[in-house]
């Protein structure tokens, strides 16, 4: 009897044991289990932070130090985006960038930070004179219905300008000087990107280009008149510089010369005279 309650007793105490043991291992799964869906959960929230949608404003930056007295120009700007409600209202964005481009820095920036108007020297609204490069000079052309291109003409553009001179049959038409980049169509200097088409009118186009150019064109505008012929931008191939006469245009040719008759002047023969000696020996 004594060893049946002995065995009982082990019988209990393993039998504890193996409980024990399993509510252990319930109780360990139950909380790892737990545990990873809190860190789940967690995660899930932290993804959905980062992936909230916000307005993005995109805006200018250097891409390197710049300094003051430095030049704002596409090979050393660079785009970012930047939550809107981070943004300073003075930033220049991309949609108006080219208002910048051209100007001076009046203060030194770094690589990375928001290009703002007030570094600029003409803020937003730059002197024009800002826009030409070093070296070259802008110059205003007087243009009519037709050399305007019936308007459609717009900054940017390139354009050769055609020389005519002359009267009558010697009325001759030449090219000046070829590729010319427009920078303004009147007091236009911005292209017009709306998607109406609107006939401008003006009567004058600011051309770009070099000193000795600019002496050509003032010369050529006060003894002839200039024609504004529109090339398409990705076109630089020369053009001819064939002239043009009204007498190769009509196919007239000119009147030849006839050549004069040759006079020939004979002298006639001298007539017999009678001599005379007076006071002779």
């Amino acid at each position: 009897m004594h060893q049946l309650k002995t065995v009982d007793r082990s019988y209990r105490s393993s039998l504890g044991r193996v409980v024990l043991f399993l509510v252990s291992i319930g109780l360990g799964t139950g909380g790892v289990y737990f545990a990873n869906q809190y860190i789940q959960s967690e995660l899930s929230a932290y993804k959905k932070q980062f992936e909230k949608t916000e307005p993005m404003v995109e805006v200018v930056v250097p891409s390197i130090n710049l300094s003051r007295g430095d030049i704002v120009t596409e090979h050393v700007m660079s785009v970012r985006e930047i939550p809107e409600q981070y943004v300073d209202t003075h930033s220049v964005t991309v949609e108006h960038f080219q208002t910048a481009a051209g100007q001076r820095l009046d203060f030194d920036i770094d690589a990375g930070a928001a290009l703002l108007w007030a570094h600029l020297e003409g803020g937003v609204n730059p002197t024009f004179s800002g826009k030409v490069p070093d070296g070259m000079r802008a110059l205003t052309v007087r243009v009519d219905e037709i050399n305007s291109v019936s308007g459609f003409l717009q900054p940017k553009d390139r354009i050769d300008l055609l020389f005519t001179y002359g009267e009558g049959n010697a009325k001759t038409i030449r090219p000046l000087i070829e590729n010319l980049p427009v920078i303004a169509t009147g007091i236009q200097t911005m292209v017009d990107k709306s998607a109406q088409t609107v006939h401008r009118t003006f009567n004058t186009i600011t051309v770009q280009l070099r000193p000795v150019d600019a002496k050509k064109v003032t010369l050529a505008q006060q003894i002839g008149t200039l024609t504004a012929v529109l090339r398409n931008p990705e076109d630089s191939s020369p053009t001819s510089d064939a002239r043009i006469t009204l007498a190769s245009l009509t196919g007239e040719s000119r009147p030849t010369r006839q050549p004069k008759p040759r006079v020939v002047v004979t002298k006639k023969p001298s007539e017999p005279a009678i001599e005379f000696i007076i006071g002779g020996r």
